[in-house]
């Protein structure tokens, strides 16, 4: 459990680009899918259930620097970069 408390203090809320859903009420989603990722803070990340489906099932990517940095990227190729919460 302290993974998870560090990883929801880390990211404050979901990391899709432009969602403020509290950490609190996400899940913890592997950036690379467990069991080819760690379960490490740099490769968990807060994402809330609509957006989990989203990176899963509608084509977007992400990609995490190990400062927890998330890069995205929508199924048009737009990019868009999240940082943790300060």
């Amino acid at each position: 459990m302290r993974l998870a408390r560090f990883v929801r203090a880390r990211d404050q809320h979901c990391r899709f680009p432009g969602c403020t859903r509290p950490a609190k009420l996400t899940d913890l989603d592997h950036v690379t899918p467990y069991p080819d990722g760690p379960t490490a803070p740099h490769n968990l990340q807060c994402l809330c259930r609509h957006h989990h489906r989203a990176k899963h099932e509608a084509g977007w990517t992400v990609y995490m620097t190990t400062d927890g940095t998330c890069t995205w990227a929508s199924p048009t190729g737009h990019t868009y970069t999240t940082r943790p919460a300060d």
